[in-house]
């Protein structure tokens, strides 16, 4: 098992996983207008875009196949968490979550958690934040988590543990 950071050469497989995820879970509340949106988003070519701006992604692979993935958008909110169906309530989740905190930058991190994951993040802490809400036809319950340190952006960020 390896937590890293995602590659450019990941792009593929982690765009068929986020999409797999999504289409065994979250899609089955929302309209095609939001499936739409959801694949615009986590398709290989916007995963490109983003892993060259300001966001975190990582990828938890085990022999050679990546399970699992995770975006922190500009040190401060959750993008993306998405595990291989076959593979959920193994921890995987959790521990692409847990390598992430520390590059929180913010006194809180938020994430719009899709309807059908809210429990679990109320299970590692995060709080809702308001009604649940839909934004181009993605419903989602806004949550954040508060970060129990004191927080500073890392001098030089390409100098980061990950």
């Amino acid at each position: 098992m390896t937590i890293r950071r995602m590659t450019a050469d990941d792009a593929g497989e982690v765009a068929a996983l986020v999409k797999t995820s999504f289409m065994a879970s979250a899609a089955k509340q929302l309209a095609p207008a939001g499936i739409d949106t959801f694949f615009k988003v986590a398709s290989k070519e916007a995963l490109l875009l983003r892993l060259q701006e300001d966001n975190l992604m990582l990828v938890y692979a085990q022999q050679g196949n990546i399970l699992g993935m995770a975006e922190l958008k500009q040190g401060a909110h959750l993008a993306m968490l998405f595990v291989l169906p076959d593979w959920q309530g193994q921890g995987i989740a959790t521990q692409l979550l847990q390598a992430l905190l520390p590059q929180v930058r913010h006194a809180e991190l938020t994430v719009r958690a899709s309807l059908n994951s809210v429990s679990y993040y109320q299970t590692q802490g995060f709080q809702k934040t308001g009604a649940a809400a839909e934004l181009a036809g993605l419903r989602y319950q806004p949550m954040s988590l508060t970060m129990n340190r004191t927080v500073k952006a890392p001098a030089d960020p390409s100098a980061s543990v990950l």
